[in-house]
């Protein structure tokens, strides 16, 4: 797979799905009474290619982002206290299991799909 910035955004696109997952069941929202809330855990990321420091984010990258670039994907992460989760990496070779795995290409689909749009 080529890490190009159509890829980049759907790694981010992906880390959005995942990122949304989080839920902490010994959380209590005093303003409703609930207990155990799920949450968007926030991701770090060099946004543009010259920031020196890395922005954090409870949104969708894609979105807040729109000319995000592939060398960002790198430093897209999770930190839990002193360990950091590099997901943007995850994701990357996650598709590129699935890619030698079942013989497909997401770059060439990813340009099927925006051919239709």
């Amino acid at each position: 797979m080529k890490l190009d910035n159509a890829m980049a955004k759907l790694i981010c696109e992906l880390e959005y799905c995942i990122g949304r997952e989080c839920y902490n069941p010994n959380s209590y929202d005093g303003w409703t009474g609930d207990e155990g809330c799920e949450y968007r855990y926030p991701v770090f990321i060099r946004a543009k290619k010259n920031d020196e420091k890395l922005t954090k984010t409870w949104g969708n990258i894609a979105e807040r982002f729109p000319e995000i670039e592939a060398d960002s994907i790198d430093t897209m992460k999770y930190k839990f206290g002193s360990n950091h989760l590099f997901v943007g990496l995850g994701i990357k070779h996650l598709l590129e299991e699935l890619e030698k795995r079942y013989n497909i290409d997401f770059n060439k689909l990813e340009e099927e799909l925006h051919k239709e749009a």
